[in-house]
C-alpha cells in the first residue's frame, strides 16, 4: 500500500513505515505551476478486492431541495399536482441533469483469477478473423496473412467458435455463422485460406463490422475479433464509435500490416474494445505477433458478471453500466451510482423496504442494460443479517471469495461489495425478480425483447448523444456473400 506521483513531488501525512491507512492527506511539496496535470497513483493494500469509493455532491440535501424548488419544471409540475408522487416523478426525470449535486459511489473490482483458482481453463471464445482483401494487400502482404492464419487456426481450442471474413469494397464470410471448431470445419477453413487473393477492390471495414455486431452473442464464448489490414478508411470515426458502443460484448485485436496502415484506426479499434494493437514492419513476420495476441485472448475469462446495488426506498439512484461483460486478466469492473435522497418527499417511508438496481449484459443484443427490480419489502432481520455479513465500511470490507459457475465456464463474484453509504446502501448478488430498463447509454441498434424504461433513465439521453446510435436500417442493409463458393 502507498501513494506516489510520477509528475510532482508530494507530501503525505501517513507514517512512512505504515502498511495501510484509512485516509491520507496529500499536498504538493512545491508550488503548482499549472504546466502539467497532477497525477497521483494509489497502491491499495488489497488490489484484487472490490473497493467502493464515494464522492459527495456539491449540494447538501437541504441545498438541493431549495435548488429544486427554483426550477421551472418543478414549479409548474407541483402547481397542478403537489402530491409526493408528482415530486418524485420530477426528481427521477432530473437525475441525469443534476448529477453534480448528488453523491456518487464507484465500485472498482480487478479480480486475480490465478490466485483464486490456479487451474482455470482457457477461454473458449468466438474467434472472428477480419482479413483485408483490398488490392493494396496483393503480393507479400496477403501471403504473410495466409501463412499466419493457417497456423493460428490450428492453434485454437476445441469447442470454440470461429469464422473468417474477407473484406474489401464488399465482404464475404467463410460460414453463414460462426462454426464450432472441429476437424471438418478446420479443413474447410484451411482450404479456403490457401485460395484467397487480394481482389476485392477498396477498403470498407464498417460493413463487415456491422454484420459481426448483428450476430447473436453465444453464452460462454466471448467474442474476439482479429482484424488484419494494411490501409486506411475514410470513416474511421464511425468504425471506432460502432465498436466502442459494443465493447461490452466484443474485443478487437488489430494488426497493421506495412507502413501505410492507419495507426489511428488500428490503435483505436484496440483501445475502444480493450484489445491489443500490433504493427508489422517491412520483412517482419506476422505469425509471432498473432500468437502473442491469441494467448492473451485465450486467457481465463470471468464471464456472466452481474452486480446488484441495494438501496433504501427513500433514495432514487441512477446506475451506470459496467464497461464489459467479460473480464480478462488485468481488466477492471467499474460501476457508478448517483444517489438522490428523496426522504423529504416520501410520507412514512418504510425502513425495511429496499430497491435493487442491477447491471447485466443483455443476451439479445450484447449491449449493456440496467435491470431495475420492483420495490421489495425485506424483513428487518434479514436486512440486518445481510449488512452484518457484508460489513459497514465500504473502504475496508469487500467480498473475499469467488464462486464457481454452475456450467464451469468461469467464475463470478459471490458478493459485489459492502455498504457504500454507511449502511444506507449495499450490493448483493442474490437473484431477484426484475424488470428491464434502458441505461442512459443504451445503443438502439437492436430490437430485443420488450423492455420497460425506468423513470430515472430517460430516453432523451440518446438524442443528446447521436453518435452513440447505430441505426437499425443501416445494419439491415448489410448482406454478406458466401465465401466458400467464390474464393478464387
Amino acid at each position: 500500500a502507498g501513494v506516489e506521483s510520477p509528475t510532482h513531488e508530494i507530501r503525505a501525512d501517513a507514517d512512512p513505515s505504515a502498511r495501510s491507512a484509512k485516509s491520507i492527506v496529500i499536498t504538493l511539496a512545491d508550488k503548482h505551476t499549472f504546466d502539467r496535470p497532477v497525477e497521483i497513483l494509489i497502491h491499495p493494500s488489497e488490489p484484487h478486492m472490490p473497493h467502493i469509493l464515494m464522492e459527495e455532491g456539491d449540494m447538501t440535501p437541504a441545498e438541493y431541495e431549495r435548488h429544486l424548488k427554483g426550477k421551472n419544471d418543478f414549479i409548474k409540475g407541483t402547481k397542478k399536482d403537489p402530491s409526493a408522487e408528482k415530486k418524485m416523478e420530477i426528481i427521477r426525470r432530473r437525475l441525469n441533469k443534476d448529477i453534480p449535486h448528488h453523491p456518487v459511489i464507484m465500485l472498482n473490482f480487478c479480480p486475480d483469477l490465478r490466485t483464486v483458482q490456479p487451474d482455470l481453463q482457457k477461454a473458449q471464445g468466438e474467434f472472428i478473423f477480419l482479413v483485408d482483401r483490398s488490392r493494396s494487400m496483393s503480393g507479400v502482404n496477403i501471403n504473410r496473412v495466409k501463412d499466419a492464419l493457417l497456423v493460428i487456426l490450428k492453434s485454437l481450442m476445441p469447442a470454440c467458435l470461429f469464422n473468417v471474413i474477407g473484406f474489401g469494397s464488399t465482404f464475404k464470410t467463410l460460414f453463414p455463422a460462426s462454426q464450432t471448431y472441429c476437424e471438418e470445419s478446420l479443413a474447410v477453413a484451411c482450404e479456403s485460406i490457401k485460395r484467397i487473393r487480394a481482389d476485392m477492390g477498396g477498403t470498407n471495414i464498417l460493413s463487415p463490422l456491422k454484420w459481426v455486431i448483428r450476430q447473436p452473442i453465444h453464452r460462454g464464448h466471448p467474442r474476439l475479433l482479429f482484424l488484419l489490414t494494411d490501409g486506411a478508411v475514410s470513416n474511421t470515426g464511425k468504425v471506432l464509435e460502432l465498436l466502442r458502443n459494443h465493447s461490452c460484448s466484443t474485443r478487437c485485436y488489430s494488426f497493421g500490416i506495412g507502413p501505410n496502415a492507419c495507426r489511428r484506426l488500428v490503435r483505436g479499434l484496440a483501445a475502444v474494445s480493450r484489445g491489443i494493437a500490433e504493427f508489422l514492419a517491412e520483412g517482419e513476420r506476422l505469425q509471432p505477433k498473432m500468437i502473442k495476441s491469441l494467448k492473451k485472448a485465450m486467457a481465463p475469462v470471468l464471464s456472466d458478471v452481474s452486480v446488484e446495488w441495494v438501496f433504501p426506498e427513500s433514495t432514487e439512484v441512477l446506475v451506470s453500466p459496467v464497461s464489459t461483460s467479460c473480464l480478462f486478466p488485468g481488466d477492471r469492473l467499474v460501476g457508478y451510482g448517483i444517489i438522490c435522497d428523496t426522504s423529504p418527499y416520501i410520507s412514512n417511508p418504510r425502513s425495511d423496504k429496499r430497491r435493487r438496481y442491477s447491471m447485466m449484459r443483455s443476451q439479445e443484443s450484447g449491449s449493456s442494460v440496467f435491470f431495475h427490480s420492483q420495490e421489495e419489502a425485506a424483513g428487518v432481520e434479514s436486512w440486518n443479517h445481510s449488512r452484518d455479513s457484508e460489513g459497514c465500511c465500504p473502504a475496508e470490507h469487500a467480498p473475499d471469495q469467488l464462486a464457481p459457475r454452475v456450467d464451469g465456464a468461469g467464475w463470478f463474484p459471490r458478493r459485489s461489495g459492502a455498504d457504500p453509504l454507511s449502511r444506507r446502501a449495499g450490493t448483493d448478488m442474490k437473484a431477484s425478480s426484475r424488470r428491464r430498463a434502458y441505461s442512459t447509454t443504451q445503443i438502439a441498434d437492436h430490437e430485443p425483447c420488450k423492455k420497460v424504461p425506468t423513470a430515472s433513465d430517460p430516453g432523451t439521453a440518446l438524442v443528446k448523444n447521436p453518435l452513440r446510435k447505430t441505426h437499425l436500417q443501416d445494419l439491415q442493409q448489410v448482406s454478406p456473400e458466401p465465401w466458400q463458393a467464390d474464393f478464387q
